[in-house]
């Protein structure tokens, strides 16, 4: 008798969290999420800041240069993932077959793919995702009523993903956040002292 979609479905879901308690999966897809998601709020708030500054931004303008950013940013992320990823993994199942005395394959060998693939996808989508929300309020507003949603905005996200390793690592929610907020601060003063705005 053939197993249900449910069943297969069931299956599946459970093969794959045997994939990522085998490899580990779990802080490292994290870890790769708040790094790509870190940097592309603060891409986005650089060219958003380096654009009003250019005294010729439009909304046409800022927002063809995100979403090209964007784009450019998780095509990169997700590369250079999957590259370390697979030499990281590989490493480990080296190190597996060596303990072993012989090479490991089968579920073993699905299991490290499997890491690779979703590290890399979570790299490539969160520097995309944090790139394109503060892009919204471009398509809604004036370009210059739109510039503080925007830059307000992408700090409010450096404080929820600060917030949230806060509370991973336990170590305050509110000053982790607050971390992050001044790291955006500190991009967008850098990007405003050395900007070739001031000498054209």
């Amino acid at each position: 008798m053939p197993k249900s979609v449910s069943s297969r479905l069931k299956e599946k879901i459970e093969t794959y969290k045997l994939y990522s308690s085998m490899t580990n999966l779990a802080p490292i897809a994290r870890r790769y999420f708040i790094i790509g998601y870190f940097d592309g709020a603060l891409t986005i708030l650089g060219l958003i800041m380096g654009a009003h500054l250019s005294r010729k931004a439009t909304p046409e303008v800022v927002i063809s240069a995100g979403v090209a950013t964007a784009i450019a940013l998780g095509i990169s992320s997700g590369w250079g993932a999957y590259e370390a990823e697979r030499v990281e993994q590989t490493a480990v199942k080296i190190e597996r077959d060596k303990a072993m005395l012989r090479s490991v394959g089968g579920i073993v060998e699905r299991a490290h793919s499997f890491a690779i693939l979703v590290s890399s996808l979570v790299h490539a989508v969160s520097p995309v995702i944090a790139s394109l929300i503060p892009l919204v309020f471009y398509v809604f507003l004036p370009v210059d009523e739109a510039f503080p949603f925007a830059i307000a905005t992408g700090l409010l996200q450096l404080f929820v993903v600060g917030a949230f390793m806060g509370k991973v690592s336990r170590s305050g929610i509110v000053r982790s956040g607050l971390r992050l907020v001044l790291a955006g601060l500190i991009t967008l003063t850098v990007v405003l002292l050395l900007s070739p705005s001031h000498l054209m």
